[in-house]
């Protein structure tokens, strides 16, 4: 079998990347084609993945590139050393780039109310990391689309829709509802190191996530709801459907698959329809729950016994999911990779406050 994990090239690209982060200046005289050409040949080959994630004691991004298959079921990142990335930022929701050279993340987070700034950073290049230039974006998630432009999708408000779970007046709910549809979902065409033009393309904020052909869009804090888009012939949107899943109860942590099965993950506070899919009681965020795109629960994976979920996602490959795994006094103190397909986990990285991890794995 061969040998998943190769020392030297990891502890070389986590090097190069700390030396090169550290000869970084905000003056950078050269041009985006020439540094993008120069880091592409200091730094090489992409390795076979990375594994990024938020310091919340930090507030710093960090991440530790890979070699091998997450499918070995050897694999481990338990106790490697991570590159610290200080970009004196605070920095949430990191999601890397399809060709694995860059990494995009937010300065706000999942109903936090703030308004964020977008970046995108070349994973271990020496310059500053590019800002979009617009009012509020957040929770960026990269996507190709059908004709093979890559782009980033985020949101322009953070704030969720209320479930009845957190509000019991019907006029409340509406008010907010309103509120929450003049917010939207945008996307942005990302190309040789620069941001195109933002575009929006739905109104609502749909934080969970798009499919490449941008049919399908899901929202999962704290109301769990997709929308269906039919375009016309000449790319006009010719009728849109939402529905409303999960009875309305709370849910956070919606991930909406990137293998084109538009299931969405997502967790719950021990709503009734999660108990009696999975045949018991549960207690909050103890379970990973499964929706198809019209809402019917398809699986329910559960925690180990004494820990509970949180920043669950789709990684992109096969069937597995990372997340954090609450432990103790809440604590996010284990980043875990999860088997959907036998409930099976792996730890990843332990000792910390870690939150928003995003593994990238090389197709």
């Amino acid at each position: 079998m061969e040998r998943f994990w190769n020392t030297w090239r990891l502890a070389s690209v986590a090097l190069l990347s700390l030396v090169f982060f550290a000869c970084g200046s905000d003056t950078d005289s050269s041009s985006d084609e020439e540094d993008i050409e120069e880091e592409e040949i200091v730094l090489g080959e992409v390795p076979d993945g990375y594994l990024f994630f938020r310091d919340d004691d930090s507030g710093h991004l960090k991440y530790i590139p890979f070699m091998g298959s997450i499918a070995d079921s050897g694999f481990t990142l338990v106790d490697s050393e991570a590159v610290d990335l200080n970009m004196g930022l605070d920095c949430y929701h990191p999601e890397v780039s399809p060709d694995g050279k860059w990494v995009a993340f937010s300065t706000s987070y999942e109903n936090s109310g703030a308004v964020s700034e977008l970046y995108v950073k070349r994973i271990g290049g020496t310059r500053r990391p590019k800002k979009l230039d617009v009012a509020s974006a957040a929770i960026p998630r990269w996507r190709v689309l059908p004709n093979g432009d890559t782009v980033i999708v985020y949101v322009d408000d953070t704030r969720v829709l209320p479930s009845k779970n957190i509000e019991g007046d019907d006029s409340e709910v509406q008010r907010r509802y309103e509120i929450w549809k003049t917010k939207g979902t945008w996307m942005v065409p990302f190309k040789g190191g620069s941001f195109g033009k933002p575009k929006k393309i739905a109104s609502g904020t749909f934080n969970g996530g798009v499919s490449d052909d941008l049919t399908f869009m899901v929202n999962g804090a704290a109301l769990l709801m997709g929308r269906h888009i039919v375009y016309a012939k000449d790319g006009s949107v010719e009728s849109t459907h939402d529905s409303i899943w999960f009875d309305r109860d709370q849910t956070c942590n919606a991930s909406l698959s990137k293998d084109g099965t538009n299931r969405t993950l997502f967790l719950d506070m021990s709503g009734a329809q999660g108990i009696e899919f999975a045949g018991e009681n549960y207690r909050p965020h103890h379970r990973i729950l499964v929706v198809d795109e019209y809402g019917t629960l398809i699986d329910a994976v559960p925690s180990p016994d004494t820990s509970a979920y949180d920043h669950t996602e789709w990684v992109g490959f096969e069937d597995y999911v990372v997340g954090t795994l609450q432990i103790g006094e809440m604590t996010h103190a284990k980043i875990v990779l999860v088997n959907m397909r036998d409930s099976s986990i792996v730890n990843l990285v332990n000792g910390g406050e870690y939150w928003h991890p995003n593994l990238w794995v090389k197709q």
